[in-house]
């Protein structure tokens, strides 16, 4: 068993989809798991962008999974919090620049943090940045 680091900065619906699914995979495989949601990254979780299923695609892949109705990332990020040892943080960052709180966002995080406070908490992790 290790520790996994997952910064998701991108707000792309194939990133996103791809982060949930390595997420869910290493939990559920016994590792723990670090989500620091930052930048497009964390505004992919509003309230109103996941109602609404309005994420950025890349391309015919990701339009795709919106028309299929495959399970998305927030499901499968809480589905993996469920059996697994994973914990997601929002950027404290991004939420101050734009006045946004935690009421702004599903309800996915863990807790509110800064940089310093997740580099601390993933000491000896591999990083993945997404």
């Amino acid at each position: 068993m290790g520790k996994l680091a997952i910064v998701l900065a991108s707000g792309e619906l194939e990133k996103l989809q791809a982060a949930s699914i390595i997420a869910s995979v290493a939990s559920t495989l016994g590792n723990e798991v670090v989500v620091f949601a930052t930048m497009d990254g964390l505004l992919a979780f509003r309230k109103d962008v996941v109602e609404n299923k309005a994420w950025k695609t890349a391309g015919d892949l990701g339009k795709g999974m919106l028309e299929s109705n495959v399970p998305l990332f927030v499901d499968t990020f809480r589905q993996a919090k469920e059996v697994g040892n994973l914990k997601m943080y929002a950027c404290g960052m991004i939420m101050d620049m734009l006045k946004m709180s935690k009421d702004d966002f599903v309800d996915i995080f863990d807790d509110v943090v800064g940089v310093s406070a997740f580099l601390g908490m993933i000491e000896g992790a591999q990083v993945l940045f997404i």
